[in-house]
């Protein structure tokens, strides 16, 4: 039978653990990896071995925030983009979040990838994000452009894969560039719009039967005329 003493030391654990992620993802949106242990347990209130301990090094614990942030990004995109009414709106819409407000978090997957390429050790947590991305693109494809009778140019796995790779790209962009790039961001939209290759027709089509129609009852076929 588990001690009420050892419970509470697994309790504050997990408490250590939270504080250290929370202050973590705080300090890595200001300063990006070169934020320090030291000011991650000055947030936390927490000692530097504790990040060892519960996280191995800072690396993993910088991509453990990464990857939870380019998750959050996508679902704050996706509710921004929920009201929309056209394909048009919605993938506007999804774009400039993730390139407006939810850049930063997406910035610092793009990092994360970088730094990973050095440490084959952390890859499986940026597979396993990269894989939940790819298949949340693909739900939101075929609640959104597959409803309207387009015909895409390949699987959809492969269109929810191409949608990533050029935010990606454009993260990066924007990350060089900084303001200059916000002067520009009809041009990147475009680049997206380009880059999925959606008929100008398809964009101003109503999305008919509201966002929240079944998958099932989805039909991948061009349009006639």
């Amino acid at each position: 039978m588990t001690s009420a003493n050892g419970r509470g030391t697994r309790e504050a654990g997990k408490a250590t653990r939270r504080a250290l992620l929370s202050a973590a993802t705080e300090v890595f949106a200001e300063h990006g990896e070169t934020a320090s242990i030291a000011q991650i347990c000055q947030r936390a209130g927490a000692y530097p071995n504790q990040v060892t301990y519960y996280f191995g090094s800072k690396e993993q614990l910088f991509v453990e925030v990464a990857c939870a942030a380019v998750l959050r990004a996508g679902r704050h995109a996706e509710d921004a983009a929920a009201s929309a009414t056209t394909v048009r709106e919605y993938t506007t819409t999804l774009v400039k979040s993730l390139l407006g407000p939810q850049a930063r978090n997406v910035e610092l997957f793009t990092t994360a990838m970088l730094l990973v390429s050095r440490r084959a050790d952390l890859r499986d947590s940026i597979s396993d994000t990269l894989r939940t991305l790819h298949e949340r693109g693909e739900e939101a494809l075929m609640r959104t452009l597959v409803r309207t009778g387009w015909q895409l140019r390949a699987e959809i796995g492969v269109e929810a894969k191409a949608f990533w790779s050029a935010i990606f790209g454009l993260i990066v962009q924007k990350a060089a560039t900084g303001p200059d790039f916000d002067d520009n961001l009809e041009d990147a939209v475009a680049v997206i719009f380009t880059n999925l290759q959606i008929p100008e027709q398809v964009l101003d089509r109503t999305l008919a039967g509201g966002l929240d129609t079944p998958l099932t009852s989805f039909v991948a076929t061009r349009p006639a005329g």
